[in-house]
C-alpha cells in the first residue's frame, strides 16, 4: 500500500465512543436477539451498530451502544435469559465508518489487509450499498485514519472525522 497504489474514497467518520455487546445463542433457553432488540427499543437505547452472524455454528449478535446506555443494557441482560457466559461486552470501541465511492468490494479487501498488517483490531464489521463501518478500539481511531490516508485519498472538502455536535431522540 505504501508501494504508490492509493484508491480515492468518499469520506471517513468515527462515531462517538460507544461499547460492543456481543450476544451468542448457546443453550436452547436463550432468549431471542428480537425480544432483546425489543427490550432495548422500550428503554429507548438507540443502538448505532447491529450486526448478526452464523459463520459458526453458534449464531452471534452484536451491537453498539452509547457508553452512557451501558448500565441500562446489563440491566435488561441480566432479567433477559440470556446467560452471562454468553454475553461479551467490549467497553471503548469506535466505529470507523468509510464511504467508498463505488469501489466497496476493492476497499474492503484493502481495509482487511490494512488492519491485518498493521494489527489493529476488528471487532466486529458491517457493510452496506454505501458504507464499510468497522468496530475497533476507540483510542486507536486517530491513528488509523493517519495510517488510511496513505492508503485512501480522501475528497478536498472533506469534513473532520469527529462530529462536532451529538444527536438526542426527543421523548414524547
Amino acid at each position: 500500500m505504501e508501494d504508490g497504489l492509493i484508491v480515492r474514497i468518499g469520506g471517513i467518520k468515527f462515531s462517538e465512543e460507544l461499547v460492543q455487546v456481543t450476544v451468542a445463542y448457546k443453550a436452547s433457553g436463550d432468549s431471542s436477539i428480537y425480544e432483546l432488540l425489543r427490550l432495548i427499543a422500550e428503554k429507548d437505547i438507540n443502538i448505532s451498530f447491529l450486526c448478526h452472524s452464523m459463520v459458526t455454528r453458534i449464531p452471534e449478535s452484536c451491537f453498539c451502544v452509547g457508553c452512557s446506555e451501558l448500565y441500562k443494557v446489563q440491566q435488561i441482560l441480566n432479567f433477559s435469559s440470556f446467560q452471562n457466559e454468553h454475553v461479551a461486552i467490549i467497553p471503548s470501541v469506535g466505529t470507523l465508518t468509510l464511504f467508498p465511492h463505488r469501489n466497496s468490494y476493492k476497499i474492503l479487501g484493502l481495509l482487511m489487509h490494512f488492519f491485518g498488517r498493521h494489527g489493529f483490531p476488528v471487532h466486529s464489521l458491517g457493510t452496506s450499498i454505501s458504507t464499510i463501518a468497522l468496530n475497533t478500539d476507540y483510542i486507536l481511531l486517530d491513528e488509523i485514519a493517519e495510517k488510511l490516508q496513505k492508503v485512501f485519498e480522501l475528497p478536498e472538502n472533506h469534513a473532520p472525522f469527529r462530529q462536532d455536535f451529538r444527536l438526542t431522540q426527543i421523548q414524547r
